[in-house]
């Protein structure tokens, strides 16, 4: 018998029950935004940064004929994710480790979804990086995640497809819409949450 998770906290959402193991990120107001927009999507969908696999499996779970892959940076939220599909009886969605879509399968998307880490990394001061900080900072400036997953986008996503990626007013909203825009993708905003210290928006990335 294998070692059992430790876990950090659970959470019911639209009826999924999630365990979080520890050193996974633990969902928040940006991963619920993502959720909560993604579910209805169709097709063959690719999730990265899946974490404990929420949108993954919310999508899975709801889009039967989908067929569903999460990749994460941490192995402990790849091993996380697949524990939940288990545990809800979930069998069209899998979990692999790969940074961004370095071990991605060679094909297009219907849709792609990513909850990028977009704190900046001197908030993480010089204390030794977790595998938790993963799901966190973004490099120096909090974009370094999502910039490239904008450069390698179009590699991976149908022409006729849509991206949802989530966003931070620390990391310059304004700027993603314009680097997704030279990049040849519309972009609009699907919902804004404002909070005190910061407002979320979700984009939906596409091709005219």
């Amino acid at each position: 018998m294998g070692e059992l998770p430790v876990y950090a906290s659970q959470l019911n959402f639209m009826g999924l029950h999630l365990d979080v193991f520890k050193d996974v990120y633990i969902p928040q107001e940006d991963s619920f935004l993502l959720a909560k927009h993604s579910h209805k999507l169709e097709g063959n969908i690719l999730e990265i940064g899946t974490g404990c696999g929420l949108s993954a499996l919310l999508n899975a779970s709801r889009n039967p004929s989908n067929y569903v892959l999460g990749i994460d940076l941490n192995p402990k939220a790849v091993q996380n994710a697949a524990y939940n599909a288990a545990h809800n009886r979930i069998k069209n969605a899998s979990f692999i480790h790969s940074d961004l879509f370095s071990n991605a399968p060679n094909l297009r998307f219907d849709a792609i979804l990513f909850n990028p880490p977009y704190l900046p990394e001197e908030q993480n001061g010089s204390r030794k990086q977790t595998l938790l900080d993963l799901a966190l900072y973004g490099g120096k400036d909090g974009r370094e995640q999502t910039d490239r997953f904008l450069h390698h986008l179009q590699d991976y996503l149908l022409p006729q497809g849509r991206a949802l990626l989530t966003q931070s007013s620390l990391t310059d909203i304004p700027k993603t819409i314009e680097k997704a825009n030279r990049l040849g993708f519309s972009a609009e905003i699907l919902e804004e949450q404002p909070f005190f210290f910061e407002k979320l928006v979700l984009l939906e990335l596409f091709r005219e």
